[in-house]
């Protein structure tokens, strides 16, 4: 510690000699000393930090000893100033109850008059040595605390770290815990449409059968009975591919689509769905990237919205289809937080009355709804979460002060826009003569199915699984029909990857209405056939499928 900044020592001799002696003597020894005038500044001086004290009796007799006491009291806990206090040899001059009761309230050092010079000094260093241990105390503990302060920022930085973490951890495991919900519930409704799929294709293809035997039917009764077989098959279709979509088991017809030219045609039927009172608005960005996606399944979502948002508003209502370019992840969208790339985010926004949160959280299930009795199948919004997962995006709700938004993210494409290819004219007889393997596990489906085949002129051979298929001489059959799920060590997918590999000019064509891997068609060279499907929805992909092999 410099000489500067060494704190001075405070001299109290009311007489003058006294004083100028003390000061010459500290001086001396390399200490300032601050001399008081009188009690108050005395007082003062105190109050302060000084080195240590020196007073003369006279000075201990100007003083209240009350007031010391305070002051002295008042110190901070590292500290004991040191008090050397000069008083006569001569008994009779000394209060010793003063004295006594001074050396009770502090650190008092008595030293009597005349005092050796030596003595003095000795007595002032031993009091600066104990104040300077005072001072180090002091330093340790303020840098104690310091360190005690940096140590419990850092623990309160951690501590908010973690409970950070363990809060993004339980909106992990709740996310994780909700797909898998929602997994579950794709694998179970999944297999429920398969098994649906089926029946639905028996009754369709009996109704098509009755009335190919019936053929002219000449009672309009049997004619509106098989109207409306055709009509609940068709809605049954329906409901079956809602739920596939909602699952993610259906295949995608995915092309790079001119978003901007697909949004304007969709919102000429989406008009026309809202009514009169209910006004469209759209919004859609310039320069909107293409997207990868199934045209029919995007018009159907939007449609579902459309459909949604209707029966949500009152009228008159106000509907905003709005489309736009993302770069993900971005924080003005944290739905969309644990994707990256290049994506159009397309949004249906509502003035209507809204959801709850608890609402928004399930409304993606598939059969929830809000809606009265018999006014909706709860199957809408599940469509559109199955689509545009399956589709590589996302789908979200997100409530607003007024109203809903639904949004759907999908994939930028990459790909060079193509126009939509004309569908071939449809040729009844274009399979007379063929002869098809076809490839099918449920008897009732395969009946039904070879008898339409047949009833086209084509002959038909039957396999109940495609590892029963493998085995067969194939050398006479023109066009391999499959299911896709069946037992067995292959399926309809396997079944066509083995006939690429073997007899890579035989062409095949697919049909199911529940995929468990829809991937898994990705660089196939097939055709794809729904179920349930009409026959002439079969003889079309069989006629593709022969075109595609003879021009390859």
């Amino acid at each position: 510690m410099s000489p500067e900044t060494v704190p001075a020592v405070v001299v109290f001799a009311p007489v003058q000699r006294d004083a100028a002696t003390l000061g010459q003597v500290i001086g001396e020894d390399g200490l300032r000393a601050e001399t008081c005038a009188d009690a108050a500044s005395f007082y003062d001086a105190l109050a302060g930090t000084p080195l240590f004290a020196v007073m003369t009796e006279e000075g201990v007799a100007r003083c209240s000893l009350e007031d010391l006491s305070g002051i002295l009291r008042r110190q901070p806990p590292w500290s004991d100033m040191p008090l050397l206090v000069l008083a006569d040899a001569d008994h009779r001059r000394i209060d010793n109850n003063r004295f006594v009761n001074l050396a009770e309230i502090g650190n008092v050092t008595l030293l009597t008059r005349p005092v050796a010079r030596l003595s003095l000094v000795m007595a002032l260093r031993s009091a600066r040595r104990a104040r300077q241990l005072q001072f180090a105390v002091r330093d340790q503990l303020a840098e104690l605390a310091n360190h005690a302060a940096q140590l419990a920022s850092t623990v309160a930085e951690r501590t908010r770290e973690l409970q950070a973490e363990v809060a993004e951890r339980r909106r992990a495991e709740q996310s994780l815990a909700e797909a898998r919900r929602l997994e579950s519930l794709g694998q179970l409704t999944g297999g429920i449409a398969h098994d649906f799929n089926n029946i639905l294709q028996v009754v369709t293809g009996s109704e098509t059968l009755l009335r190919m035997l019936l053929n002219p039917l000449p009672d309009q009764r049997v004619l509106r009975a098989l109207q409306s077989i055709r009509r609940a098959a068709d809605q049954g279709a329906s409901l079956t591919q809602q739920l596939l979509a909602y699952a993610r088991r259906q295949p995608l017809a995915n092309v790079a689509l001119d978003l901007r030219r697909q949004l304007h045609a969709v919102s000429d039927m989406m008009r026309h769905m809202l009514g009169p009172e209910v006004q469209l608005h759209l919004h859609i960005a310039p320069g909107l990237w293409p997207v990868l996606a199934d045209p029919s399944q995007l018009d159907a979502a939007l449609l579902n919205l459309a459909g949604n948002a209707r029966d949500a508003m009152p009228h008159p209502g106000r509907l905003v289809l709005a489309a736009r370019n993302r770069v993900l992840p971005d924080a003005a969208l944290p739905e969309g937080a644990h994707l990256a790339g290049e994506f159009v985010e397309i949004c249906v926004t509502d003035n209507g009355h809204g959801m709850s949160a608890e609402t928004a959280q399930s409304a993606f299930e598939p059969f929830f709804t809000t809606k009265p009795f018999g006014q909706g199948t709860g199957l809408g919004l599940s469509q559109v979460y199955g689509f545009a997962v399956q589709s590589k995006g996302l789908a979200f709700i997100r409530r607003e002060d007024s109203g809903t938004t639904v949004g759907i993210l999908l994939p930028r494409s990459e790909e060079v826009l193509h126009a939509p290819a004309a569908r071939p004219a449809r040729t009844a007889h274009g399979i007379d003569g063929l002869h098809v393997l076809y490839v099918e596990d449920d008897p009732d489906v395969a009946e039904v199915t070879a008898i339409m085949l047949e009833s086209l002129g084509a002959s038909v051979t039957r396999a109940d699984s495609a590892d029963a298929a493998v085995r067969l001489d194939l050398s006479e059959v023109d066009a391999v029909l499959s299911d896709v799920m069946m037992p067995g060590e292959l399926d309809g997918i396997g079944l066509a990857r083995w006939l690429s590999a073997h007899h890579p000019r035989l062409p095949v064509v697919l049909t199911s209405g529940y995929v468990l891997e829809p991937e898994r068609l990705q660089g196939l060279k097939v055709q794809f056939v729904r179920k349930p499907c009409a026959i002439a929805a079969l003889a079309d992909a069989l006629i593709k499928a022969l075109k595609h092999t003879v021009r390859n």
